[in-house]
């Protein structure tokens, strides 16, 4: 049994390792009780802020603490299995940023691996627990917009193709892919989640690489542009559209850092409609509501309010790192299913490597 009070270790302590201690403290679920890093100056920062009990360069030292009940896997893409695995079969439980895996057979792999031995693998989509998608979540759930049949999805960017340490994000062996593992998964994962989590049958993608010349990596070997439809086997389909870099209109909000970026879902029922806004990319704080909701009223579609939480920015991360920290440790303690459950990281990988396989392939894939 996992203690009342577990004792959570943090491997990898750059900005979202950073966020994800933040979020264990502001829930008091959980302990900060050790930190993992190869950098030492990140280390230090990051023990001067967060004051963990223990701090190690070695993560099998880290894991050999019998004292130590969960792990939180903050590295770069490739590393997110072997870490997750070891840490898995140390008896730990795990929660993994973002992408679970580099591909589906590694998923798989881990939640065999967590069912096993009666583990908790959880992976990292705080998104989920924004304002605006848990109002939506909560008018599907009630039905206000009877069955959802159809939905559109994107994170679009005109100009913000990562570099990331050493370059990683742009090579392939590393990242796994480009836009589409970066960005896609948050944007297909929102529109999946919002419509149950179907089971997907077929997709049949396009992706594309346009902008080498916005590049500074010496390597270059993935996508920056993604787009494509995926059909469920409830009948849904879902379409979406996923760029670092992209000549955008002016619809799409300007940033400083990533050029225009938005990230946008949109969802269909015969009762109504939802729209999930998420510009925190966005220069400007003068968005409308995270979340538009049209509803069939004596037989015309008309607007009606939605009361959400208003949390935009640092404030918006904040309030989803610790929601989703809050789920993360109730579901170790027993106490809750988990939102992100390893079952859930498996279709999300199969769908990303659809999407890979059907544009080198140039047809529609079947899952």
């Amino acid at each position: 049994m996992t203690a009342s009070h577990p004792n959570i270790g943090f491997v990898g302590l750059g900005w979202p390792g950073e966020r994800h201690a933040e979020g264990v403290i502001a829930c008091s679920l959980g302990t900060v009780h050790s930190a993992c890093d190869l950098n030492q100056e990140r280390l230090d920062n990051f023990v001067t802020a967060y004051r963990p009990a223990r701090a190690f360069t070695d993560f099998k030292e880290m894991l050999a603490d019998p004292a130590l009940d969960a792990v939180v896997i903050c590295l770069p893409n490739a590393l997110h299995y072997p870490f997750s695995l070891q840490a898995l079969q140390a008896g730990k439980h795990v929660l993994c940023e973002k992408p679970p895996t580099m591909n589906a057979a590694q998923m798989r792999t881990l939640h065999e691996e967590a069912q096993k031995r009666g583990l908790v693998y959880y992976f990292g989509r705080q998104m989920r627990f924004s304002p605006g998608m848990q109002a939506a979540k909560k008018l599907v759930k009630e039905r206000r917009l009877g069955e959802i049949y159809f939905a559109e999805t994107m994170w679009v960017r005109s100009r913000g193709t990562p570099d990331g340490v050493d370059g990683w994000f742009t090579e392939r062996s590393k990242a796994g892919g480009g836009a589409i593992i970066d960005l896609g998964v948050h944007a297909i994962d929102a529109a999946w989640y919002l419509m149950g989590t179907p089971q997907p049958r077929a997709i049949s993608a396009q992706t594309y690489q346009k902008f080498p010349q916005l590049v500074k990596n010496n390597v270059f070997d993935v996508e920056d542009n993604g787009y494509g439809m995926i059909r469920f086997e409830n009948g849904a389909t879902l379409l979406f559209k996923v760029s670092w870099a992209a000549n955008l209109q002016d619809d799409i909000p300007l940033s400083s850092k990533r050029g225009r970026s938005l990230l946008s879902t949109l969802i269909y029922g015969p009762k109504g409609s939802i729209k999930i806004i998420d510009a925190f990319e966005a220069d400007t704080d003068n968005f409308p509501s995270p979340i538009v909701f049209f509803e069939e009223q004596q037989g015309v579609p008309a607007k009606v309010d939605v009361a959400v939480q208003d949390e935009r920015g640092a404030a918006l991360r904040a309030y989803e790192f610790r929601e989703q920290a809050t789920n993360f440790l109730r579901c170790i303690r027993g106490e809750e299913a988990a939102v992100n459950s390893s079952s859930q990281a498996v279709q999300l990988m199969e769908m990303l490597d659809a999407i890979y396989r059907s544009s080198q392939l140039g047809r529609e894939v079947a899952l």
